[in-house]
């Protein structure tokens, strides 16, 4: 049986879909799935960066300089946040389904093909963003889909706000999707599948507050 790579469609009908995979022996039409969300990642990232989501670090050097070096620099910072999602993309997309393999003993290539999925719903995770600062002046940690607003009633502690704000209703479904399309895939027992989901992205999560914790600081030490 073959399997056409389908990103969409296995969001909509996933319990067909994963049927159709856990058979399958060939799986065709991955390539173009994967370039299709390459590109779809660059304008993302690339939007949201232009409209000024994330660009806080730069905020120090508008009084210093001028405007011909301030857009000069806005440039450069748009590289390296391209160069972030490209890494993020990989590792989601290519890394993550490696952990899986050797966690749960599913098929890597239909590991990657639910990844493919995962990461579509984060890119439109991050489409969600760009209204709520544009409109909002929310970052995307205190997103209203996320955790970080409550904890930001809590606590003034910056990582714990990060960590929490990491977590929101589509990082949610992200681990309900992973574990269903894992439990199908897999002959692992299902509490194993769900402990193993749930850490590996409690470790994502702790590593996406950390890097912001220390986020403004590196772009500094880049841009003197």
């Amino acid at each position: 049986m073959t399997y056409s790579t389908n990103f969409v469609r296995l969001f909509f009908q996933p319990h067909d879909q994963l049927i159709v995979l856990r058979k399958s022996e060939r799986i065709r039409n991955f390539w173009k799935a994967f370039f299709l969300l390459f590109f779809l990642t660059i304008l993302t990232y690339s939007a949201a960066t232009w409209s000024g989501l994330g660009t806080d670090p730069l905020s120090y050097k508008i009084t210093t300089l001028s405007r011909i070096d301030f857009e000069f620099q806005k440039i450069w910072f748009l590289f390296g946040r391209l160069s972030i999602a490209v890494l993020l993309f990989l590792g989601v997309i290519l890394f993550t389904p490696f952990i899986y393999w050797l966690l749960f003993d599913v098929s890597y290539k239909k590991a990657v093909n639910i990844q493919l999925t995962v990461w579509a719903v984060m890119l439109f995770e991050r489409l969600t963003w760009i209204p709520f600062m544009i409109y909002l002046g929310l970052d995307w940690y205190v997103s209203p889909l996320s955790f970080g607003i409550i904890a930001s009633y809590f606590t003034y502690l910056e990582w714990v706000v990060y960590f929490f704000g990491s977590i929101s209703l589509f990082q949610l479904f992200v681990v309900w999707f992973q574990i269903k399309s894992l439990s199908t895939l897999s002959n692992s027992r299902k509490w194993w599948v769900i402990t193993g989901v749930l850490l590996w992205n409690l470790i994502l999560w702790a590593a996406t507050a950390a890097l912001l914790f220390f986020d403004e600081t590196i772009v500094q030490l880049l841009l003197s």
